[in-house]
């Protein structure tokens, strides 16, 4: 195999690695960030963490995904971290020659 096959598969395997971290942590989040702001209005929010800041709900919302979405992503990379099988272990072969 040469060099570039060899990029080439771990260049693929990384994007793959992003793709089922990312993905299913967005989903999360969208789904997590729909919960709690269907109970929490973002302004009302502002006003108690922010009391000087002027943040608009458009505002509160972006921010709140994105929380939600950092919080899911590290979750589902530990996952994917605990997941990953470790390299099997081939004993070493004597060669007396």
């Amino acid at each position: 195999m040469s060099g570039t096959d060899q990029f080439e598969k771990s260049e693929g395997l990384w994007l793959r690695r992003i793709g089922a971290v990312a993905w299913p942590s967005f989903l999360a989040a969208a789904a997590a960030n729909a919960a709690f702001f269907s109970m929490v209005d973002p302004i009302a929010l502002g006003r108690i963490s922010f009391p000087d800041w002027a943040l608009s709900r458009e505002v509160g919302y972006t921010v709140g995904f994105f929380m939600f979405w950092a919080v899911c992503a590290g979750s589902s990379a530990i996952t994917a971290f605990l997941l990953e099988s470790p390299l099997p272990k081939t004993p070493k072969r004597f060669d007396p020659d």
